[in-house]
């Protein structure tokens, strides 16, 4: 799995508590945009699986199942550099064709589409760099 990521759309993920009534359940909103590392921590539970500690904008840190973090790249919530990357020449090949067939519509769609992956690319970029230094 990667180590960072970076939200594609605005969702809700519910905070597991470790506690044994698991009352102290919580709630944290993920923009599009925020920034997401997975750390090395790791913690086990019976019946619950592996959970790892991830850091949201390296200010908020919690705990969340692999599962649940494989869904949300699975979903497109979340998307690694890598992915970044091929989402990007994808698009770029989709204006392309577009240029060659003279589809205006597909065209300003792919492009817009390209404009906003490349922004979230940019900041991903900078927390990368920010981080490195």
């Amino acid at each position: 799995m990667f180590r960072h990521f970076i939200a594609l759309k605005t969702f809700v993920h519910q905070i597991d508590c470790f506690c044994p009534d698991g009352e102290h359940a919580d709630y944290i909103t993920i923009n599009k945009g925020d920034v997401i590392e997975v750390t090395k921590e790791r913690n086990f539970t019976e019946g619950s699986g592996w959970y790892f500690l991830i850091g949201i904008n390296d200010q908020c840190f919690f705990y969340i199942a692999i599962e649940e973090m494989e869904q949300y790249v699975a979903k497109e919530r979340v998307i690694s550099i890598v992915d970044i990357n091929l989402k990007m020449n994808y698009l770029q090949f989709k204006i392309n064709q577009s240029l060659d067939s003279l589809d205006e519509a597909s065209f300003v769609n792919y492009t817009n589409q390209l404009n906003e992956v490349s922004d979230l690319k940019e900041t991903l970029d900078q927390y990368l760099y920010t981080v490195s230094v």
